[in-house]
């Protein structure tokens, strides 16, 4: 992205009208803005990450163009510095050893969350769509969820601790329950970064034995305080995949530089554990419930596996034999319209991601992606409210019309556009987010890979951690 396109779209969007406490990172001199250091850290990301597609100038001017793109709207809405601090505390991790998973949630997303080195997912490979995770025509806060081994976690809160100061770092305590049972808890994974100190924003106090700053917030207010809270997870799982890598590495020879992000996807004798139901101790695939739909559908590729996770982990429950069947049989598959073929082939038909129903509302309407998930939204509220609520809900009305006008417009019959519409409210509310399907594949993948090419390593590894492969 050039100078002039960042001096251009500088903060045109406010996020919020409260006060924005979050410290501003440092840059180096040579930088006019925080906007200028993220771009310069994108592209120098995003030429370690995409080396090998240089060489092909229309695959490379499109990943380009997707990164000028998210850049574009990253500096409009002014998240630059968000970003920044994100990437700084992964990067730190990263840096010293700590494992980090590849992605958790619909920040993987982001090829400029890729490109920082935020997540390990290609969002272009597997088709994942930004404005499921930051659109101008949705105005709010990214999340960032990210995971870390357990065993080390707490070294990052006190890295981030360190760098920004006690009093400007907080875990969270909030209450849970009915009025007359509520409970306080200290939030397990939360934290709030300041740019001064909290107790001068929102009440806190000390804990006692740590000497940790405690906000005393429910969650809901944080932002109307001017503060975010970045969730800093323990996943036991990448403790054992790093504790097998390192056994792998100390074999030397072809094995010493050996790294679980290297690994290929196509990997038969994975796929052979995966199609067997032999899954004990694989990420996410341990359920027995989940190892017979596995021995049914045969998966032979990481996009198979995506949507078995996302099926088995749903409300789509349901769609596992069709699923099946349609995977064994192509004749049977059935896409709604035809024209959605390209969106719901890899799902065999059936509308299993968040990502899809936005899709479909774009290639119906023709209205933005952006404007698409705000739809989206709306049509989840069509599904959990009554018919005389909706009719006070000005947003669901002027979208129903919207949409049914777009789509007559478009060339689509009344009749059509209310099968799909009413396809649409059926599954909005219980479609699963394929970014996050994505990110937690993945994870079980080199869990089994592991199991499948360095059993006596992985074995070892799951027995030092008393075999807690998180669920």
């Amino acid at each position: 992205m050039g100078n002039d396109t960042i001096k251009e779209n500088v903060k045109t969007v406010k996020v919020w009208d409260l006060p924005d406490h979050l410290p501003k990172i440092k840059i180096p001199n040579e930088f006019e803005s925080v906007d200028f250091f993220l771009c310069h850290l994108a592209n120098e990301g995003l030429e370690k990450r995409y080396i090998n597609e240089k060489e092909d100038i229309t695959k490379w001017e499109i990943i380009k163009k997707r990164l000028d793109y998210e850049l574009n709207i990253i500096i409009q809405m002014d998240f630059s510095n968000y970003f920044l601090i994100v990437a700084d505390y992964v990067n730190w991790a990263k840096n010293n050893g700590i494992p980090v998973g590849a992605g958790r949630g619909i920040s993987v997303a982001s090829i400029v969350s890729y490109a920082l080195g935020i997540s390990d997912i290609d969002p272009i490979k597997y088709n994942l769509l930004f404005e499921r995770f930051i659109c101008l025509e949705r105005i709010a806060m990214p999340d960032f969820d990210i995971d870390f081994g357990s065993e080390r976690r707490e070294e990052v809160i006190k890295y981030i601790t360190e760098k920004y100061g006690n009093e400007c770092v907080g875990k969270i305590e909030f209450t849970s329950g009915e009025e007359k049972l509520r409970n306080t808890f200290i939030h397990a994974a939360g934290i709030v970064i300041s740019n001064k100190e909290l107790c001068k924003i929102v009440p806190t106090y000390k804990d006692k034995k740590t000497g940790e700053t405690i906000i005393k917030c429910d969650l809901d207010q944080l932002e109307n305080y001017g503060l975010i809270k970045f969730d800093i997870l323990g996943l036991k799982t990448l403790d054992v995949i790093k504790y097998t890598e390192n056994l792998i590495q100390k074999k030397e020879g072809e094995y010493s530089n050996f790294r679980i992000l290297n690994i290929p996807e196509d990997d038969k004798a994975t796929f052979k554990i995966f199609s067997e139901g032999n899954t004990d101790n694989i990420f996410l695939f341990g359920y027995d419930g989940i190892k017979e739909v596995l021995k049914q559908a045969e998966p032979t590729c990481m996009v198979d596996l995506i949507v078995i996770n996302s099926l088995y982990r749903s409300e789509l429950l349901e769609n596992i034999p069709n699923f099946i069947n349609s995977k064994n049989d192509k004749e049977t598959i059935n896409y709604l319209d035809n024209c959605f073929e390209d969106i719901l082939k890899e799902t065999y038909g059936i509308i299993i991601y968040q990502e899809q129903v936005m899709q479909i509302i774009q290639l119906i309407t023709g209205v933005s992606l952006g404007e698409a998930e705000n739809i989206r939204r709306i049509l989840r509220k069509i599904q959990i409210t009554t018919v005389k609520e909706r009719e006070k809900m000005y947003s669901v009305k002027e979208q129903e019309k919207i949409f049914f006008n777009n789509a007559i417009s478009n060339g689509f019959s009344i009749e059509k556009i209310k099968e799909i519409f009413n396809k649409l409210v059926l599954v909005a509310n219980i479609s699963f987010n394929k970014a996050h399907a994505v990110a937690y594949t993945k994870m079980a993948y080199q869990t089994a890979y592991l199991k499948a090419n360095f059993p006596n390593e992985f074995n070892e590894a799951c027995n030092i951690f008393n075999n807690q492969i998180d669920d």
